[in-house]
Formats: structure tokens, C-alpha cells, sequence
């Protein structure tokens, strides 16, 4: 539905261009440049993010009509979600950071901990297009707020090698099929999957996630050859056939793939492990309504798509048009159906727990085997 052009005078109280035009696919060039003098002229968003492919995507794909949208720069603060969380903790009386990328998980544990808060649902009318899908996170959310933007989504999948394995795989019990012994990469104990793996190895023993036992007792009894936190631990194990199996995000197995590995995956019938990366607001923040801006335009469906086809990180807006060879490199609305989200409030609570378990009971056996 259209609606009205607003004035100079309007468009300078706008939020990074919360209603300007009516365009679908596209940011609005009018809500640009009446929005660029508007909030943030010789202003920066520190932006805290993954490095390489992540932080190059948002430099390529965000950047640009945020300093448009704006008239404020952004800086960055990268490295691993780990390290990243804790300098939120370590600055927490003041913060230096103003948005942070991470999982629901991470969303849960900084609202919490008092480092993240909620973010206004008015600054964010992008988000009405999102897939309902998306909003598992449920901390920090009321009418009125989100406790993180769930920007992206990524499957977690079994990954083999199709010049060695010739039988067809289908299922997360053929990890530990005989042939696999020895030669499967597997999550490390700190992977941001573990938690729900063990749930899974639980439910296929007769457990649940509050009946956990059964799960460190069937993961004790794998054969991993190597333990993994990024895809790059195991892929050269892959080339010289030490591995012929391995869990992994979809996103860096189609990277695999241009990269020429001997690559292929499945989403398991029991349904892949489905990841949100979220946007976080920082409290303390003096950049709120940059911070607002910045997430608006990630929600952009022109943005989602070139994130989608640039980095195979599906999009949530469903306004994301893809074609059929871009939806088979992505997870995305299209395969929702084979991605099973688990609930990150008990994910948050369970994983401290859980680590120390594996590291205790699980992780000594596979050394011993």
C-alpha cells in the first residue's frame, strides 16, 4: 500500500528510513538522502561480527546505503562469537559496542546478563515481512519489542564425501555405522550445535531434552576422528580421505563446494539443526537509533539476497525473491520444513552443564577408542 511522501521537515525525524516509500524489493533512494542528515552526520556504529565472509558481506552489501541512509560511518569489532560475547561482559558498565551479531542462544544469555536489551519494534518496519518461523527466540519480545533481529538462517547437516560413500546417507544414526568409525568429523564440546546434537543422540535412545542421559551414553559410543568448531579443521582431512563423514553448517559446505572439495550433504530425516543469527542492541549504547537503522536495512529484501547468494545465508524476509539454484544453496522459507529449531531458553540454561559432561564422560572414551 502506498503511502505518503513525507516532508524535508518529517523525513528528519525518520529512523534510517522507518517510512518512506513503498518499495518491496528495494531500499527507497527518496528515504535516503531525506534521511542522511537526519541522525548520525560524523557518527560511528561499532558493529561487532564475525570476520571474513561475514564482516566482508555486511562492508559490501550494508554499508553503503547505511552511510546513505544515515550520514554515519561504521567500525568493526571482529573474531569469534565467544571472545566477542565476553567483551560485552568485560565492558558492561561501558560499552564501546553497538549492535552484535550472534546466535538466539547468545540473544539470551546478554539480555540477561544485562549487556543486550530489547530492540523497538517501530524502528524495525522491515520486520513485519519476517517469516513467523524466525521469532523462536522469545526472551525480550512483547508487543512492542524483539529481544534480537533474527537476520539469517543456516542448517546444520550431515556432510560426506560422494567418491567414498556410496551408500545413500539419511540420517544422523549413520554416524555411527562401522564404516564411519575413524573417519567422522564432529562437533567439539564448545560448537554452537553440541546442545542439540546431544538432544537428538538423546531422543534416538529413548530420551529427550529434559531425559538427557541416554544422549552422552550414545555419543560415547562414536568414533570421531576429528572434533570441530569451523570447516576448516576438518576439510583437509577430507582430501586425503582421513574423513568421509563430517557435521557441518550448509553455508561453508557450498563454500566447500567453489572451492572444489569432494563435498555433498543431506538434511537428515530427522530434520537438520536450524540456526538463526540474530542482531543484538547493546545496552548502554549512545547509538540507538543508528544501531535501529543498521538492523532495519540488514531486514532490506534487496540486502537479504545478496547476502543469500553472496554467502548461502538464507534470508528471513519473505519478500526475498530467489531462484530455484539459489534456494538449493540456501536455507531458506523453502526448506523450512526439513530445519528443526530448538528452544534457545534451554539451550542457554543447559549448555554449561552439558559441556562439562561431555568433556568428562564423553570426550575420554572417544580418546580411548
Amino acid at each position: 500500500m502506498a503511502r505518503r511522501n513525507p516532508s524535508r521537515r518529517d523525513a528528519l525525524k525518520l529512523v534510517g528510513g522507518i517510512a518512506a516509500g513503498a518499495a518491496l524489493g528495494a531500499v527507497s533512494p527518496l528515504r535516503s538522502a531525506l534521511a542522511a542528515p537526519a541522525i548520525g552526520k560524523d557518527q560511528v556504529l561499532t558493529v561487532s561480527v564475525w570476520g571474513g565472509v561475514s564482516q566482508d558481506s555486511v562492508i559490501a552489501n550494508v554499508q553503503p546505503e547505511f552511510v546513505k541512509q544515515t550520514g554515519a560511518t561504521i567500525a568493526y569489532d571482529i573474531g569469534g562469537v565467544g571472545a566477542r560475547y565476553n567483551k560485552l561482559l568485560a565492558q558492561k558498565d561501558n560499552p564501546t559496542i553497538d549492535v552484535f551479531f550472534g546466535g538466539d542462544e547468545n540473544m539470551v544469555t546478554g539480555l540477561k546478563a544485562g549487556v543486550l536489551m530489547p530492540i523497538q519494534r517501530k524502528a524495525l518496519p522491515n520486520a513485519a515481512d519476517v517469516g513467523s518461523w524466525a521469532f523462536g527466540l522469545k526472551t525480550g519480545q512483547t508487543a512492542d519489542t524483539l529481544g534480537g533481529v533474527p537476520v539469517s538462517v543456516n542448517a546444520y547437516v550431515l556432510a560426506y564425501n560422494p567418491d567414498t560413500v556410496k551408500d545413500p546417507i539419511t540420517s544422523y544414526a549413520d554416524m555411527w555405522k562401522p564404516e564411519f568409525a575413524g573417519k567422522l568429523a564432529y562437533a567439539a564440546p564448545v560448537h554452537t550445535s553440541m546442545p542439540q546434537l546431544t538432544i537428538i543422540a538423546a531422543e534416538m535412545s529413548g530420551g529427550s531434552a529434559t531425559n538427557i542421559d541416554p544422549g552422552f551414553k550414545k555419543l560415547a559410543d562414536l568414533r570421531p576422528a576429528k572434533l570441530t568448531v569451523f570447516w576448516t579443521d576438518w576439510a583437509p582431512l577430507l582430501k586425503t580421505g582421513d574423513v568421509t563423514l563430517a557435521t557441518e553448517y550448509l553455508y561453508y559446505l557450498e563454500t566447500m563446494k567453489n572451492d572444489k572439495y569432494p563435498i555433498a550433504y543431506v538434511y537428515p530425516k530427522e530434520k537438520a539443526i536450524g540456526s538463526i543469527s540474530h542482531l543484538g542492541l547493546v545496552k548502554g549504547t549512545k547509538n540507538e537509533e543508528l544501531a535501529g537503522a543498521f538492523m532495519n536495512i540488514m531486514l532490506e529484501p534487496s540486502v537479504q539476497k545478496a547476502v543469500a547468494v553472496g554467502t548461502y545465508q538464507g534470508p528471513t524476509n519473505t519478500k526475498v525473491q530467489l531462484s530455484d539454484a539459489e534456494k538449493a544453496r540456501c536455507a531458506s522459507a523453502a526448506n523450512v520444513d526439513q530445519i528443526r529449531f530448538f528452544d534457545p531458553e534451554l539451550l542457554a540454561a543447559s549448555r554449561a552443564v552439558w559441556t562439562e559432561r561431555l568433556n568428562t564422560e564423553v570426550v575420554p572414551q572417544w580418546r580411548t577408542r
